[in-house]
């Protein structure tokens, strides 16, 4: 029973520190309503909202023993992709191409912009590697991490068909998505990467994206799976 208590302590403190870092991370870089067009910060808000769902069920689940439904899994799995996109795509793409450079990237704005691409994803990641192996998925749930990504895309470029612009003008949130730039939906020019293109067309990098929401599902999955085996395994010898 104690170490049943030290695992709820440890698993809510890092879904709590979690919130409070993206909570922070927001609240230090919003400028503007622009700030709900980001993927960055909708995909912050979707896995807070999850995890605090998470949160307070662990709360009732606990007092009355019973078992969290398969759904809220599922949507907790979405959301974990999501926020772990967010970590690479900063990580890899946007960071290393800020005009301010790498670090200030992440640590300008009292590091705000650290929590959000950061701290809340390496936690929610964390969180649900060690305590989601009670997820029972189906092979289908690969295809659903792809979901929230076309939905992003159909969002950003419906606001963009109707006059929004970003940054410099472009025509997208993020440089890889700015088909407004020369490399356009097809092109491909390295030398041209900058803040405002990643150099590659629009219509390549959807599909790498997709792939990645469709490669880190599939990842996700098979080492929740590994967890669940080992959790099995750890139950029986404890009784």
């Amino acid at each position: 029973m104690e170490e049943n208590k030290k695992v709820f302590f440890i698993r809510n403190c890092i879904r709590g520190i979690a919130i409070a870092a993206s909570a922070y991370g927001m609240y230090k870089t919003m400028n503007s309503w622009k700030f709900l067009t980001y993927f960055t910060n909708l995909s912050n808000i979707f896995i807070d909202i999850v995890l605090a769902v998470f949160l307070v069920q662990d709360l009732f689940l606990r007092k009355g023993g019973k078992k969290r439904k398969n759904l809220y899994y599922r949507i907790k799995f979405l959301a974990t992709i999501s926020i772990t996109l967010t970590f690479f795509v900063y990580m890899l793409i946007l960071a290393p191409n800020d005009n301010d450079g790498f670090w200030m990237a992440y640590f300008r704005n009292g590091a705000g912009s650290f929590c959000v691409h950061f701290a809340t994803p390496v936690l929610a990641i964390l969180d649900y590697l060690l305590f989601d192996y009670e997820f029972e998925s189906k092979s289908r749930d690969v295809l659903y991490g792809v979901i929230p990504p076309l939905c992003y895309l159909a969002y950003v470029f419906l606001l963009s068909a109707f006059g929004m612009r970003w940054g410099n003008g472009m025509t997208a949130p993020y440089n890889f998505l700015n088909y407004g730039a020369s490399v356009g939906w097809f092109g491909f020019d390295l030398s041209t990467m900058s803040a405002e293109t990643f150099g590659v067309g629009v219509v390549y990098m959807i599909l790498v994206l997709l792939l990645l929401f469709t490669g880190l599902g599939w990842g996700f999955l098979k080492l929740k799976d590994v967890r669940r085996k080992r959790m099995s395994k750890w139950e029986k010898t404890e009784r």
